[in-house]
């Protein structure tokens, strides 16, 4: 990382510090708004799909925001609302109040990646995006396979201290980003309404296509800690779910870590349809798995081939989106892909009522089909993306 600008490495260090933050509290959430606030396990997951569904509307006015503002001054903006935000979940006792915290801590954590990719394209010329995206990852899959192991630990001892200590990392944060130069402001290429950026993106139906697909996928690994502590509290004692969790997590850290960069480096834009499909399989392989595992082994089996699906998927994603996507347009079609985290807000739902009123393995079931379903059109938008020597058309 040494070898990158001052502004990359400093950006790939908030990511990772940002997504720490956000990793400590995560297989925590459910189990603290139902304890503090008194809901089942579907009220819960929806309370949380009704913040991501805000969240990500918002997000996509961001997108367009980014375009047109100065994107460090905005990145800090919402490290510094996520501070805020993590602080106030320790005083949630009021349904209203508790969900406005969560539509702020989920806005600034989307303002954040929608922000950091197009710095990210806009400091690096196309050849070196792809190895940055797949660090980034890294890093991202780094925090969420740690964060979480920790928030578990020190939530055994002081069932609050998770919250304030991400407060306190997403607060730090703001110090390294200061210390970057401001990113530059071309005045002529940013777009010149809201309206007539939402049309520009509404036409490109490989965007649109490729976002469906993002979504239904985005169902299954989006936020599949939430889904998996669902199913462990549903079907097992708090203690021996939170065991599993933590062994299922620690299997995806060791996975990521030692096989990250072999796969990240075999990333090629040319190659991204069929990348996709491989990681969707992958993904319907480990859900089948989950839905067989009772033992500790069977658990952590499931969670390595499910990795691997996830760890080819996100930085695919990425990578497709800078591909099509306008120079002066790159916050808005990040913000418009970022729609796809509707699935984030879909999945706690779905799961959540599917947990309820049919078999909890059935669960599993629906997943591998929404993901296999969001793999094939991501497939097809590939496919129409392509032109001769591998250079994708931006509007379809």
């Amino acid at each position: 990382m040494a070898t990158y600008s001052l502004v990359i490495r400093r950006l790939m260090i908030c990511s990772l510090t940002i997504v720490v933050s956000r990793a400590i509290t995560s297989p925590l959430l459910t189990l603290f708004l139902s304890r503090r606030l008194g809901l089942d396990q579907q009220d819960v997951g929806l309370l949380m799909g009704i913040a991501v569904f805000l969240a990500t509307l918002l997000g996509l006015y961001g997108g367009y925001i980014i375009d047109r503002l100065e994107k460090r001054k905005l990145l800090i903006m919402a490290m510094l609302s996520s501070s805020i935000g993590f602080a106030l979940l320790t005083f949630a006792h009021n349904l209203y109040l508790t969900t406005l915290t969560l539509v702020i801590t989920e806005t600034a954590s989307a303002l954040f990646l929608i922000g950091s990719k197009a710095i990210i394209s806009e400091n690096l010329a196309i050849g070196l995006r792809a190895k940055v995206f797949s660090l980034r990852y890294t890093l991202t899959n780094i925090g969420y396979a740690t964060g979480p192991m920790l928030g578990v630990i020190i939530a055994g001892h002081l069932p609050l201290a998770p919250f304030l200590i991400a407060s306190g990392i997403a607060f730090g944060s703001i110090f390294l980003m200061i210390g970057i130069p401001p990113s530059p402001r071309d005045e002529q290429a940013k777009p010149q309404s809201f309206l007539a950026t939402l049309i520009t993106l509404k036409n490109d139906r490989t965007l649109i296509l490729f976002t469906g697909g993002s979504l239904l996928s985005t169902i299954v690994h989006g936020r599949y800690t939430l889904y998996l502590s669902q199913f462990l509290l549903v079907t097992d004692s708090a203690d021996n779910a939170l065991k599993i969790l933590s062994a299922v997590l620690a299997c995806n850290a060791i996975t990521v870590i030692l096989m990250q960069y072999q796969i990240g480096r075999f990333l090629k834009r040319e190659q991204l349809p069929y990348l996709i499909v491989l990681g969707t399989v992958l993904f319907a392989a480990g859900l089948i798995g989950f839905s067989f595992a009772h033992s500790l082994v069977a658990w952590c089996a499931a969670m390595f081939v499910f990795t691997l699906g996830e760890m080819i998927i996100y930085p695919a994603e990425y990578l497709f989106v800078d591909t099509i996507a306008p120079e002066a347009l790159r916050g808005s079609y990040y913000g418009a892909q970022n729609l796809a985290a509707f699935g984030g807000a879909l999945s706690p739902v779905i799961c959540g009522y599917l947990l309820i009123n049919t078999p909890p393995t059935s669960m599993f079931y629906v997943l591998s089909g929404l993901t296999l379903l969001g793999g094939a059109l991501c497939f097809i938008s590939g496919r129409r993306a392509r032109l001769p020597g591998a250079e994708p058309s931006s509007v379809g």
